[in-house]
């Protein structure tokens, strides 16, 4: 996925917004752009066009070498989509930036709806707990063939912590918790701490 510039990403964003029937001229677009970067419009156009991202069209939107119309392909489509869920950029222009921002806001809040970032998402204590107590007893299992169980509170949360996409931080805090509640009865024993899951 390409990485747009801010002023790129403005670029496709206005490219974007003003099309007409999908194509839409240099010059409507340069008038959008904030006034520091209109003297640059030819020179970001040439580096979305490098990239693939706008390509020159004529007025029934097929490819052309003249220059002045063209189209925002697909690949800069979703390179606009991924620049605007993560940018920091604030619009201050009195062209609708309410509706722009609240834009950005919506989009963002749609990337983390997405597969991957929800693996990014902290699990609530009720899931924590479930999966905690499944790894416990999984690990005590494994421990009774061999005939000792000793679970070790450092070793069973680096387990727990490779298996999910919990943070330390999270998994430190709901692991106090799970003691405090009186889930989990815990000793130090020569400077490690031997977990029991109370029943």
């Amino acid at each position: 996925m390409a990485e747009l510039t801010t002023e790129q990403m403005l670029y496709l964003l206005y490219a974007d917004s003003y099309s007409e029937r999908g194509t839409v001229t240099k010059g409507t677009v340069k008038s959008h752009l904030p006034s520091e970067w209109q003297k640059q419009a030819q020179e970001i156009c040439t580096a979305l066009q490098t990239q693939e991202l706008i390509l020159q069209v004529d007025k029934e939107g097929k490819p052309t070498k003249r220059e002045g119309r063209f189209s925002v392909t697909p690949q800069g489509k979703k390179a606009l989509a991924s620049s605007l869920a993560v940018t920091t950029y604030q619009f201050d222009s009195s062209k609708g930036q309410k509706v722009l921002n609240t834009l950005l806001a919506c989009i963002k809040e749609t990337s983390q709806d997405s597969p991957a970032s929800k693996s990014q998402q902290e699990m609530s204590f009720a899931e924590f707990e479930q999966k905690f107590k499944q790894l416990y007893f999984e690990e005590r299992k494994r421990q009774e063939l061999r005939g000792v169980v000793a679970i070790h509170s450092k070793e069973l949360c680096q387990k727990f912590m490779d298996a999910t996409s919990i943070s330390e931080e999270k998994l430190i805090q709901n692991f106090e918790l799970l003691k405090s509640n009186g889930k989990i009865f815990s000793v130090i024993e020569k400077d490690n701490e031997l977990i029991q899951w109370v029943e």
